[in-house]
């Protein structure tokens, strides 16, 4: 089984941007392909330039050439997929098959590869999230947003239910969820994710110019933060006329952001980078900042912030039990939802740069037990049924 073929349909746009699930899953093939692997994805044309612009040769199996971004386009990726899943039933009839998500757009190829071939294809699914129940309760996304997401989700994790030879929730929380959901009727194991130490080390200067107070880097979307980082650098503009906050990435939301951030007349204190696939100018880009913030709504890991722990920056975030489980008290937590208190963390430490200091120091001690080479083989031997639950 020298294949694995990689199932990420919600990868849209010409110059996709980059979430943390999608950082996982290319990372972890980066490892996989040094260990002899020819890696497949089944995606749209984004997806393989997303991949190769973070160094990762794939064989593409194209379900879209679309350009076109949003909630749409990724609803239509459910049907043009069933053009493609015939011929990858003669294509691909060997190998393992890693779900990147547990959407029923990333779910169901694996589950009809697993049903054809079941004694040829190891099937793994990863699970990052599990959105509530009650989903008019969920922060920040409109309710039919919110009920879309999780009709997929539990489509998926049904599928996922019945063939899958490994659930991989990103994260011990997870694993609870589906437990207490008793959705974890397959082998099921939690995993961990991985920061790029010595990569970081060689490119982020600890005496880099810092010519900015703060810097964001994450999908642009509503639920991830962005309109309330722009809310609260308004305010922080009222007390500290230059202030510059450098925002990194791209999404659904980036247009309306952008808009924002005009209506409030603060484009010489809210700077946009897009999407930086190079490591090199990422990493100086984070290194250039003082302060890293992450206001969302929804995470269960977050990448980024072992990025910026290791860049040397220390983080400010809204207090999520996800978050709080996996980084402990090596980060800076802000009530959810409260753009004040959000705004008075960051002052304080702007105010302080030796409290910087001390927080950086103890964050870049504490991120080195992140191996994405070891992550790696431990998953891959998982899903091949010769690890440990």
């Amino acid at each position: 089984m020298k294949n694995i073929l990689i199932i990420a349909n919600s990868i849209v746009g010409k110059e996709p941007g980059v979430t943390g699930g999608e950082s996982r899953f290319i990372e972890l093939a980066k490892c996989w392909r040094k260990s002899g692997y020819e890696i497949h994805l089944m995606s749209g044309k984004g997806g393989k330039v997303l991949c190769e612009k973070m160094s990762l040769p794939v064989v593409l199996h194209n379900i879209s050439n679309s350009k076109a971004i949003g909630r749409v386009e990724i609803i239509l990726r459910f049907f043009k997929m069933f053009l493609n899943i015939p011929s990858l039933l003669f294509t691909f009839k060997e190998g393992i098959v890693y779900s990147a998500s547990e959407q029923i757009y990333d779910v169901l190829p694996g589950f009809i590869l697993k049903l054809f071939h079941p004694h040829k294809i190891r099937f793994g699914v990863v699970v990052h999230w599990l959105p509530p129940v009650y989903f008019w309760k969920r922060k920040q996304s409109s309710p039919l947003n919110s009920l879309m997401f999780l009709i997929s989700e539990r489509l998926g994790l049904l599928l996922a239910n019945i063939n899958a030879d490994a659930l991989l929730p990103v994260s011990e929380e997870t694993l609870n969820e589906l437990v207490k959901s008793k959705l974890n009727k397959r082998p099921t194991k939690f995993v961990l994710c991985g920061v790029n130490l010595e990569e970081i080390d060689s490119y982020a200067s600890q005496t880099a110019a810092k010519n900015y107070d703060a810097v964001f880097m994450k999908r642009l979307q509503k639920t991830k933060g962005i309109f309330d980082l722009i809310e609260m650098w308004e305010m922080m503009v009222v007390e500290k006329k230059d202030a510059k906050l450098l925002i990194i990435g791209e999404g659904i939301d980036g247009n309306e952001a952008r808009k924002m951030v005009s209506e409030k007349n603060l484009e010489k204190n809210i700077e946009f980078a897009g999407v930086v696939y190079d490591p090199k100018i990422k990493f100086e880009m984070l290194a250039s900042a003082k302060i890293f913030i992450l206001p969302s709504y929804e995470e269960n890991w977050a990448i980024v912030i072992g990025e910026a722990m290791r860049v040397g920056l220390p983080v400010v975030c809204y207090a999520l039990k996800e978050l709080r489980a996996v980084w402990e008290d090596n980060i800076i937590y802000s009530k959810l939802g409260d753009k004040k208190d959000l705004l008075e963390k960051v002052k304080e430490l702007l105010a302080s740069e030796q409290k910087r200091l001390e927080i950086a120091q103890k964050a870049r001690r504490y991120v080195e037990k992140y191996s994405w080479q070891r992550i790696a083989e431990e998953e891959l031997a998982f899903i091949l049924g010769k690890g440990k639950n």
